[in-house]
């Protein structure tokens, strides 16, 4: 283990020492559960944002008419917003 110095406020500390009265852990072991807690969170959110990607990846593959959409998408843009793309 290594040691790390952190500060903490009143409340934080007087919440941490009350968990540690009922529960009978030391303030320590508390801390260490909360990084273990705080870090499995952010594994799973990591993990959680991959999966997604790779549902959703190659989702309109079979689509032959995307092209046909986006010049579709592209002209009514021109159209609507024409002075934007009319200028050098």
């Amino acid at each position: 283990m290594e040691k790390v110095q952190v500060f903490l406020r009143g409340d934080q500390k007087a919440a941490l020492k009350a968990i540690g009265a009922r529960t009978g852990q030391r303030q320590s072991d508390l801390i260490r559960e909360g990084v273990d807690l705080l870090i499995e969170r952010s594994e799973q959110q990591d993990a959680d944002w991959r999966e997604v990607t790779r549902a959703v990846a190659g989702l309109w593959r079979d689509r032959a008419d995307i092209d046909d959409i986006g010049r579709s998408l592209r002209a009514a843009a021109k159209r609507r917003f024409g002075s934007i793309y009319d200028k050098p």
